[in-house]
């Protein structure tokens, strides 16, 4: 369809940009987990609290700075209930048990999911050095039902590495359950200190 249109100025120029809102080519890209447009859908829905059509220049940044400092309130209260409790460990494995400490309550639910996960993969070795294909199976009315897009994994012992096509890590910064199934195979228990973000510890403000 694109090669059709001759004159497309607005169009052409996004088509350039796609890397930076197109999921399919920020594969690799560091985005967090969000979407091209959370951010900014983020924003506006908090500017919508303060904010009305009619306020002049003065009262809009009057307003703006509540918002931002709303969000700062917000940010410091999370922070705060980080550093007081502990979230609540499902399966008290070695490495939940480390990172349960380490981690943000939000990022060790996150983490705690994929490890679940983990649980219910299947693997099997390729020939070669240290090298997996791994699947998680879907539990559907007590039996495996189906099993999800099947990935490869790298695995290297002696770095305490599992590096994992679906690229989950290079994203997100949390490792995903097919790398988790490949270290726990390689007997692996505690998480290596490089797979720890400090963005994501309770520690990252300091």
């Amino acid at each position: 369809m694109r090669t059709k249109v001759k004159k497309q100025t607005w169009m052409d120029s996004i088509y350039k940009v796609k890397e930076k809102w197109a999921e399919c080519f920020m594969r690799d890209a560091f985005t967090l987990g969000m979407r091209s447009t959370q951010l900014s859908e983020s924003l506006n829905n908090d500017l919508k609290n303060h904010l009305k059509s009619d306020l002049d220049i003065n009262r809009f940044f009057h307003h703006f700075e509540r918002a931002v400092k709303v969000k700062r309130d917000t940010e410091i209260n999370s922070e705060y209930e980080s550093r007081k409790s502990l979230p609540r460990i499902k399966i008290p494995t070695p490495m939940l048990q480390q990172v349960s400490s380490l981690y943000t309550p939000a990022i060790f639910e996150a983490f705690q999911t994929e490890y679940g996960r983990s649980m219910a993969a299947s693997a099997h070795m390729l020939p070669g050095d240290n090298e997996y294909m791994v699947k998680i199976g879907r539990l559907i009315d007590g039996q495996y039902a189906t099993f999800e897009e099947e990935y490869k994994i790298v695995g290297d012992n002696h770095q305490q590495t599992a590096s994992c096509s679906c690229g989950k890590f290079e994203r997100v910064g949390i490792l995903c359950a097919h790398a988790l199934k490949v270290l726990d195979l390689m007997n692996i228990k505690l998480l290596p200190a490089h797979y720890i973000l400090k963005r994501w510890t309770r520690e990252a403000r300091s």
